[in-house]
């Protein structure tokens, strides 16, 4: 504790306030200084932004110095600091807000945006909550806080607070402050009906779209406060900036790995098109902020991009003076832990060791919950917690749902690193998973981001969904001539077949081919879950020899699914996979036969992209395509938007009776032409209307990037003895009273814990149980709820979606 002889004053059981205040100002300042943001879009200046973080930070918990909340932090009996906690006048959001406020306006008396105060009354407000919407935040100035408020300002602790803000804010007068708070109260609650109108007439600075730059500024001031306060009340440095990664990193791989001598034809188009990629860079404005990599599956997409980023970045550090980070993002967990596999094996072959957590991090729920620097320091669960969250690294390695849940949010932990997305390099692969409903909200807000806030958005994808439009230069191609590339492929043959067809007579079909062709590999994806257990238990029943036969669906624990994808790449043997569509993107497997039941055209596209994947010399790989149906209905009606069916049956009528892979992106562009077309931007537009009226709350109810229809629960797998052994932990973890601790403790075994769970639909699911509020199958009830192939048992009734 940095006690200074005067100062008696905490804002936590060991800091004192002046310290907490002076810490968070001067990192709320420090991290706004050190991004290059174009302010002037803003119609601010950096000097302005720079104050205005500054007196975010040492203002944000001046309600702490009231009697009342230092009490409160004071107490040393439990029982008695959680009465005090309670007390409506123990909390210090509201008053912090209103100083906030005050200071602000007296700061920046000439600034011509004059909504800012208000900007700085919210983020304050909500900095240890979730956003609400503004206009209801200053609803919560009514009768009955203003009470409260009214005692707090008489419980201040005047005399110390003089002293520190006479070192942190000199020219501001807190007597001034206390005399006329009332008005200020009252100027917030008269400004809402202005402060709404304006946002809603608010335009984009690209013509007539939605204004989103008060959007903007909201969740830049919130996330840097939100960090700025939580890394200095957990006593963690910042860490520093890593330049230590070479631009020619993937370069030296490729040498290492022998990829820069074809072996064979597909060896030579990823060679081209690695060449054409980097060779871009030349000629590069980098006045374009967003590009795509949209060449076919199977061609070194990963590598390319990662090696192609490398050298944007140091572009970037030399012609822009600052570095950016690479936030690589993808759709499916099955796919992150692949890719950030190839990344470390790049980083270990050719620098000879396992990058440290802040050059190369990967973050999703399943993640190791540690974090490490060559620094020597030893952090905690809950401080490496802090620093993953926040992408305290170089390259992250990340789902859409973390990235743009960090972008249109309402949430505190997610929001938290909205400005460590600032200045980066982010990677969309697999972009054509973005549901088309979002395809004008995510084209507004990552335009305006991107030009504000100098930030490189690449989109990756064998199928280019028309978020931005290449023919209005909206998005720069980064294959020159990309129609060349789908040209030269000729792996696979797509035959559609689109009469409705029982499932017992598709197994016939697949039998009778699995016999005849004695030496293929078969991928079987259905829709459901129920109809792959069916068609996987029809294959296993048959006892065909020389086969090994995979099962892969959520339906079984993740660590088996991990296990069973490392074994379908690394076994030689004939092999028979049969999944739900989790197959589908990026998982490297090849395979001779795909039989693929009905779906949309992306997802059609991307399970070829596991026919004959590594083009194997004088064979053509089929995809087969199915309309199976049960006895009620098709199964794609379980799982599909029937509009995106629409069109995938429209373009395969349109396209020829039998379909090869040199038409696949012909295919693609008249699919998405057709959604554009014909779609509806009503979702985009709704949401769009909450995020320029900062409508928080109703943006987090509406913006779900997986859509679900049925409520789901987890369900904890005792699977094996190392399960039950973790289960036990967390037993005796959710006994324990003290709340951090029990988190803290939680954290440790989180990654081992969720290996073991999957979520199943809450009516077919085991009651959950009222110690754990989970629900459990143990081990000695393996054999009545869980099929070790096929996993999870469902009650009577229904169809298990994937």
């Amino acid at each position: 504790m940095n006690q200074s002889s005067f100062f008696n004053l905490k804002s936590h059981p060991d800091k004192f306030l002046i310290d907490h205040l002076r810490n968070v100002g001067l990192f709320c300042k420090n991290t706004i200084q050190s991004k290059k943001i174009n302010s002037n879009i803003f119609n601010l200046n950096d000097e302005i932004l720079a104050n205005f973080s500054f007196i975010t930070g040492v203002s944000h918990d001046f309600g702490k110095g009231t009697i009342n909340f230092q009490n409160y932090i004071n107490e040393k009996d439990e029982k008695r600091k959680s009465s005090l906690k309670n007390n409506p006048e123990t909390r210090h959001g509201l008053l912090s807000s209103l100083f906030t406020y005050f200071v602000i306006k007296e700061y920046l008396k000439d600034l011509k945006f004059e909504f800012l105060p208000m900007l700085g009354y919210f983020a304050v407000k909500k900095h240890h909550g979730n956003l609400g919407d503004v206009t209801n935040e200053i609803l919560d100035l009514d009768d009955k806080n203003v009470e409260i408020l009214n005692r707090q300002i008489n419980s201040l602790c005047l005399e110390e607070l003089k002293l520190i803000y006479l070192e942190l804010l000199p020219n501001i007068d807190i007597i001034k402050f206390i005399s006329t708070y009332k008005s200020i109260i009252k100027e917030i609650k008269s400004n809402r009906r202005t402060f709404s109108d304006h946002l809603q007439n608010e335009k984009s600075i690209q013509g007539d779209a939605p204004g989103l730059q008060y959007y903007l500024l909201t969740q830049l001031f919130y996330s840097i406060l939100l960090n700025s306060d939580k890394l200095d009340a957990s006593g963690i440095q910042e860490i520093d900036r890593n330049n230590a990664i070479p631009l020619d990193l993937v370069d030296n791989y490729r040498i290492i790995k022998g990829y820069d001598k074809p072996k064979n034809k597909m060896d030579i188009i990823r060679n081209e098109i690695y060449s054409d990629v980097i060779g871009e860079l030349k000629t590069l404005s980098l006045d374009n902020n967003i590009y795509s990599l949209n060449v076919p599956t199977g061609t070194g997409k990963t590598l390319t991009v990662l090696s192609f980023s490398l050298k944007l970045r140091d572009k970037i550090i030399n012609e822009r003076n600052f570095m950016p980070k690479i936030i690589y993002s993808l759709p499916f967990l099955s796919i992150i832990d692949q890719n950030f596999e190839v990344f470390e094996d790049v980083f270990k072959k050719v620098q000879g060791y396992t990058p440290t957590t802040d050059i190369l991090l990967k973050h999703h729920h399943l993640s190791d919950i540690f974090y490490e620097t060559n620094e020597n320091v030893d952090y905690d669960t809950s401080e490496s917690l802090l620093l993953i969250e926040g992408w305290n690294s170089e390259i992250i390695v990340t789902t859409f749902i973390q990235l743009f849940h960090s972008l249109i949010s309402n949430k505190n932990r997610s929001l938290r690193k909205f400005h460590n997305i600032i200045n980066s390099i982010v990677i969309l692969d697999e972009v054509q998973s973005i549901p088309h409903e979002y395809w004008l909200l995510f084209k507004e807000v990552i335009s305006l981001f991107s030009k504000c806030f100098n930030t490189y958005f690449i989109f990756v994808t064998a199928t280019q969904p028309l978020i931005f439009d290449e023919s209005k230069k909206e998005i720069v191609e980064l294959v020159t001539n990309k129609k060349y590339y789908f040209n030269k492929f000729d792996r696979i043959e797509l035959i559609p077949n689109l009469q409705p067809l029982l499932l017992n007579n598709f197994k016939e079909i697949i039998r009778s081919d699995v016999e005849e062709n004695k030496d293929n590999n078969f991928l079987i994806v259905l829709n459901t879950i129920n109809s792959s257990k069916s068609v996987y238990q029809y294959l296993e029943s048959l006892k065909i020899t020389g086969i090994k036969l995979y099962y892969l669906s959520t339906n079984i624990t993740p660590c088996q699914r991990i296990d069973r994808i490392n074994d379908i790449r690394n076994n030689k043997a004939r092999k028979i996979i049969v999944s739900t569509q989790l197959i589908e993107a990026g998982v490297d497997i090849d395979v001779d036969t795909v039989y693929r039941d009905f779906s949309t055209m992306d997802s059609i596209n991307q399970v070829s992209g596991r026919c004959n994947r590594n083009y194997s010399e004088g064979k053509k790989g089929l995809v087969k395509l199915f309309i199976l149906k049960d006895e009620n209905k098709e199964y794609y009606r379980y799982i599909y938007s029937p509009f995106l069916i629409d069109k995938t049956k429209e373009v395969l009528k349109e396209a020829p009776e039998r379909i090869n892979e040199n038409y696949f992106l012909t295919l693609s562009n008249n699919y998405f032409k057709k959604i554009k077309d014909s779609g509806s931007d009503d979702v985009s537009n709704k949401i769009l209307s909450f995020v320029q009226k900062l409508e928080f709350e109703q943006l987090y109810k509406n913006f779900k990037l997986i859509q679900e229809d049925y409520y789901k629960i987890d369900v904890f797998i005792e699977l094996d003895y190392f399960a039950k052994a973790v289960w036990n932990q967390y037993k005796v973890i959710k006994e324990l009273k003290n709340p951090i601790e029990r988190k803290n403790e939680f954290l440790k075994i989180k990654k081992d814990f969720y290996e073991y769970v999957i979520s199943i639909p809450k009516n077919k699911a085991p009651k959950p149980e009222n110690e754990t509020g989970i629900a459990y199958v143990s081990i000695e009830e393996l054999k009545d709820r869980y099929d070790l192939e096929t996993g999870f048992i469902p009650g009577s009734g229904g169809t298990l979606l994937f």
